[in-house]
């Protein structure tokens, strides 16, 4: 059974996802709807067939033509925007359905019985508040035919209206009280699948916000020292594995510490901002650039070789030295860097070798008069 209702719900979401809209209150109702024309359609088939047996043609037609319309409309689905349409036209027509029964009588007067179905099915579809309405007003047409057709009263005596209406309007009180809870619980899971859906994004967000901050430089939105260098050994690996040439350089700005001391730490801080904002400018997507600490920053130029790199970063001193950084308004002041580069070779063996081997360079760059590439 429990597999059963798992194979029709598999199939309620097939024909629900069809469906134009994507308003959840509406698509919650056209769960509903799919479900009791999937339920009603062999109850219909069975008793409109039990009918032309008995040759009822007329209650025979009025039900192949309610299931008719039953099938036909999860066909429509697809292609009809207000959805609700359908529910209305399948109550009118099973409403109309309940009352010929009742009206027409078989002779164990238990036609009338169907009529307990309507404000379950209807009370399921339109909601506790809608679907007790019409279920009230259905029981209030029975009534008036009691009240207002004379011969209605050989077939159903007094007491028997009496019993009738108290026991439908339990019927209806009942479906509509659970109606009522179940919609809550609903409203209830929509609420936290919508609060959880918000958490998990905000989770998300302060993921990607944390990863960022582990990799970057607060100052200058560079990769720090521990990421760059964890990700320079990564492409140094593939590089020797691929046999791939790869340079390494090492950046200082020359006289750093007179410019903390002459102009603030503020300025020099705005010296490295600008310095790292060119960088990331001027440099190809594929490269690696970082603050490796201070005033020193670390370069990986992949697929160059010695002479490519070296034009690279005599092309960045050049643009670095003609930088303006402004300061106390007007105020502009110039700056210099001295670079050391090394290129990976058979003779180097790991990251920290390449590392030493362009803080060596970077050294004699210093020892030369600094503003220049060694």
């Amino acid at each position: 059974m429990i597999t059963l209702a798992k194979n029709i719900q598999h199939l309620v979401d097939f024909i629900v996802a069809k469906a134009r809209s994507h308003n959840e209150e509406e698509i919650f109702k056209l769960n509903h709807y799919v479900w009791i024309a999937l339920l009603m359609l062999p109850v219909a088939i069975g008793s409109g067939a039990y009918n032309v047996y008995v040759n009822n043609y007329a209650l025979a037609f009025l039900i192949i033509l309610f299931s008719g319309h039953m099938l036909g409309s999860l066909f429509l689905i697809p292609t009809i925007q207000k959805t609700y349409l359908l529910y209305h036209g399948a109550n009118l027509l099973y409403t109309f359905l309940i009352l010929y029964m009742v009206f027409h009588a078989d002779a164990e007067n238990s036609r009338i019985l169907w009529a307990y179905i309507y404000p379950v099915g209807i009370i399921f579809l339109f909601g506790h508040r809608l679907g007790f309405l019409w279920s009230c007003l259905l029981l209030g047409m029975i009534i008036g035919l009691f009240l207002f057709v004379p011969e209605i009263h050989t077939v159903y005596n007094i007491p028997f209206q009496v019993r009738f209406g108290i026991s439908y309007l339990v019927v209806a009180v009942i479906s509509s009280w659970v109606e009522y809870h179940g919609s809550r619980s609903h409203q209830a899971l929509l609420l936290e699948q919508k609060l959880l859906n918000e958490e998990i994004e905000r989770r998300k967000i302060l993921e990607k916000e944390l990863q960022r901050l582990a990799q970057t430089d607060p100052l200058t939105s560079l990769y720090n020292r521990g990421f760059f260098l964890e990700s320079a050994e990564k492409e140094l690996k593939r590089a020797k594995r691929y046999n791939t040439p790869i340079g390494f350089a090492i950046l200082d700005i020359d006289h750093f510490k007179n410019i903390n001391d002459t102009f603030g730490h503020p300025v020099g801080d705005s010296v490295l901002q600008v310095l790292a904002k060119h960088c990331l400018n001027s440099l190809r997507e594929t490269d690696l650039v970082g603050r490796l600490g201070g005033e020193e920053f670390a370069f990986l130029l992949l697929h160059v070789n010695e002479e490519q790199a070296r034009a690279k970063m005599e092309k960045l001193k050049e643009e670095l030295s003609q930088l303006n950084v402004a300061y106390n308004g007007d105020s502009t002041l110039n700056f210099t860097v001295s670079i050391g580069l090394a290129m990976l070779s058979e003779h180097i063996k790991s990251l920290d070798e390449l590392y030493i081997h362009a803080d060596k360079k970077l050294y004699a760059a210093k020892d030369a008069g600094r503003n220049c590439v060694r």
